[in-house]
């Protein structure tokens, strides 16, 4: 699948901002069969580019000037393989046991236990080879976080989003991966786009679980996205991993000044013609 992707950031300050630095996971992926056919990043300021330890290309840059807006586009073509619930080799320095190990995003209280053991009973970390194993899981955090817009933020954790029952692709990225880290389970969070029918939608977000017996016992990735209640497709394009939000947010920065902060993202994404 060809998907053409324009996703646009701006902030603006009341007050300029005399130094701001950026950054930036918007390249997109190229590994599980994702291919980048095009891509170009537009942003002001000096920059440079690196590669974090999860294997997400990193674009930095910094404004020394006094300004009162910063405006990052990201665009492109990216070529997605047709197919649903992929299996992706391992990728990355970082071990896929470490992603079994909580974060603050992640950590498992009563709630997240009690959920966790209900939908994994039974399940072994170490023999898992099918994607449908998981699956109680998806269905279960599916039916206990309803999809909200506005109810939570980056700052929310799994077990403060299970607990009010509400949020958004995040969020249940983040609760997924907190019981599959409850009970063993090598699970990494997911951002990128998702193909749909609105024309200015939010990036997206999913996880991926750790099979250590797929892939004739070479272990694999496969992708899960839970808002949907399905494992991931073609309509997905990925950008970056890591063991939480944090790790893998679009974009992130800090500035010196610039008070009065506003923000405004849109993104479009659209099937294109092969």
């Amino acid at each position: 699948m060809l998907l053409d992707i324009r996703h646009e950031t701006i902030y603006r300050y009341a007050v300029p901002a005399s130094y701001s630095l950026q950054y930036m996971r918007l390249w997109p992926r190229a590994d599980g069969g994702q291919r980048v056919l095009h891509w170009r990043i537009d942003a002001p300021g000096r920059r440079w580019t690196q590669t974090d330890a999860f294997g997400n290309a990193v674009f930095v840059t910094s404004l020394t000037d006094r300004h009162d807006e910063i405006r990052v586009v990201a665009q492109g073509q990216v070529e997605t393989l047709d197919e649903r619930g992929v299996l992706l080799p391992h990728d990355s320095h970082v071990p896929p046991l470490a992603f079994a190990l909580p974060t603050r995003l992640t950590e498992a209280d009563a709630a997240i236990e009690a959920l966790a053991a209900s939908a994994l009973q039974g399940i072994t970390p170490t023999e898992i080879e099918h994607p449908q194993a998981l699956q109680p899981l998806v269905d279960a955090v599916f039916e206990r976080v309803a999809y909200v817009q506005g109810v939570t933020d980056v700052s929310h954790s799994a077990a403060e989003v299970l607990q009010q029952g509400q949020g958004v692709c995040q969020d249940m990225a983040h609760v997924f991966l907190a019981c599959c880290r409850a009970r063993g389970i090598a699970a990494r969070y997911v951002s990128g786009y998702l193909l749909t029918d609105a024309t200015h939608a939010a990036s997206h977000a999913w996880a991926e679980a750790w099979l250590p017996r797929a892939r004739d016992g070479a272990g694999a990735w496969v992708g899960f996205d839970v808002t949907h209640q399905r494992l991931a497709g073609p309509e997905l394009c990925r950008l970056a991993v890591g063991r939480d939000y944090a790790d893998a947010s679009p974009v992130r920065g800090i500035h010196i000044g610039g008070a009065g902060e506003a923000l405004s993202v849109k993104v479009a994404v659209q099937g294109a013609d092969q």
